[in-house]
């Protein structure tokens, strides 16, 4: 089963680049992981949104798999602790999927298509993150959750 990671836009800051890479190397020590970055679309007037989200939208669908299991990274989802996030990465490897896929949207969030087919809605905080540090976070509670499954030390519970 493969896992993937797709991104909103790119990472425009080295230190944060460098970080995300570091978990990402870290990852992919435990399980085959992708991490794909769709270009986001440029936005000059609100108005535009509607029509930016629909052409990111996609732009994901060609990377979205028949058997995937789709989790949306959104401020209004579900909070999950570490455990609970290595909970159910276990279930979802016990399943049929063929691929699990987390997304992370851009700046003005996802498109209604794309939310419509996620399985599930992950916040990673009630607080609104910037999208380039919600990647490391996301990619570091990955890693955490490798760690919890293989019983390697990491994780202070």
């Amino acid at each position: 089963m493969k896992i993937k990671l797709i991104a909103v836009g790119k990472i425009k800051r080295k230190p944060i680049a460098e970080l995300a890479l570091e978990y990402l190397e870290r990852i992919k020590k435990f399980h085959p992981f992708e991490l794909i970055e769709i270009n986001d679309e440029a936005i000059r007037d609100l108005k535009e949104i509607p029509t930016a989200l629909e052409k990111e939208s996609k732009k994901i669908e060609t990377h979205l798999k028949k058997n995937h299991h789709l989790i949306l990274l959104e401020e209004k989802g579900e909070e999950w602790s570490s455990i609970e996030l290595s909970w159910n990465l276990g279930q979802l490897f016990q399943s049929s999927c063929s691929e699990i896929i987390f997304l992370i949207g851009g700046a003005y969030g996802i498109s209604d298509s794309i939310r419509k087919k996620s399985h599930a809605r992950w916040s990673l905080s009630k607080l609104t993150l910037p999208h380039q540090l919600a990647r490391v976070l996301v990619l570091e509670q990955l890693y955490r959750a490798f760690t919890i499954l293989r019983n390697v030390p990491y994780h202070h519970a």
